[in-house]
């Protein structure tokens, strides 16, 4: 997120500027090297600090910096140095969309017994620097529990998080949003036209967006280049309208597999569609992009929301 934010400020902030150069005669700054230098900044405060606080914010630092080296992508890509070249947006946006799946990947990855246990070990260190909520601690509790681990080490480990159970709770303003979104998702359930309202929304996002294409498309049928490249904007609008219907079809009998398929929709948008729109309009595609995440967000959110239910 932090390069994300990185990469579109400075492009925002160099075009309502003119494009400025820091340096005079043959000489010229480039963000890059700011970018560098708040990398190096990320990984003195990891290696000095101790707590999640601190990696909280060298993820900031290193995002912004890895955003500004990242920005300057056409320049390396090109053999006179072109920071404008069209399809640097579209190369960053693929970017991050495989940084993303490599930390999903990382995230999903099952963990040993032994790095279950060392991950509930972790946990103590974050209530002796008083920053773990009663639910981290009983996150590192179920840890243990997972690890499987017996002996001198696991019986402390287990008498130390049960020492820790008095931790002061910390009621943040998130949790407080996560709570009252609770409660309107079950409003919004007992309301008859929510499922309608729903499936709505979705077809009429991959419908609008296959028009769009469709529109585009002829207007530039005499460019055969930019032909090609509707046509497979064209392909993926209609697979993620397939997947929408799909949806709809389930979403009588099941609103999580519903919900899961208007995920698939808009990720076949974000990961594919998207990056064809970047190549061909660059920023002027981030409406777009902005209202798949937003579908995107509410999705997840809907989705968690069902899952616990049916734990329930």
């Amino acid at each position: 997120m932090s390069s994300v934010v990185a990469v579109l400020l400075t492009r925002l902030y160099l075009e309502m500027t003119g494009y400025p150069r820091v340096g005079s005669g043959p000489l010229h700054v480039a963000h890059l090297l700011w970018g560098g230098l708040l990398m190096l900044a990320a990984l003195v405060v990891l290696l000095s600090v101790l707590g999640k606080r601190t990696k909280r914010w060298a993820a900031v630092l290193g995002g912004l910096g890895f955003g500004l080296f990242v920005d300057e992508l056409g320049k390396f890509v090109t053999a006179d140095n072109d920071y404008f070249f069209q399809p640097t947006i579209a190369l960053i946006y693929v970017v991050f969309i495989l940084l993303f799946l490599v930390f999903r990947a990382i995230e999903r990855r099952s963990l040993s017994p032994d790095e279950l246990l060392v991950n509930a070990a972790d946990m103590l260190r974050e209530v002796v620097l008083g920053g773990a909520t009663r639910a981290e601690v009983v996150r590192a509790r179920r840890l243990l529990d997972r690890s499987g681990s017996e002996g001198a080490l696991a019986d402390g480990l287990r008498e130390a998080i049960a020492g820790a159970t008095r931790a002061p709770e910390q009621v943040s303003r998130l949790a407080n949003a996560a709570s009252r979104a609770w409660r309107t998702y079950d409003r919004l359930l007992e309301w008859h036209w929510f499922h309608r309202a729903i499936w709505l929304v979705f077809v009429a996002q991959a419908l609008l967006g296959l028009v769009a294409v469709v529109v585009v498309g002829l207007a530039a049928m005499h460019d055969r280049s930019a032909l090609l490249q509707q046509q497979s904007t064209l392909l993926t609008s209609v697979v993620s309208l397939g997947l929408v219907l799909v949806g709809v079809a389930r979403l009588p009998t099941s609103r999580l597999d519903a919900y899961r398929w208007f995920e698939r929709s808009v990720l076949i948008s974000v990961f594919f569609t998207q990056v064809i729109v970047f190549w061909q309009d660059q920023l002027a595609a981030l409406g777009g992009l902005l209202f798949d995440l937003a579908l995107l967000t509410t999705l997840r959110f809907l989705i968690r929301q069902e899952e616990a239910r049916s734990e329930k």
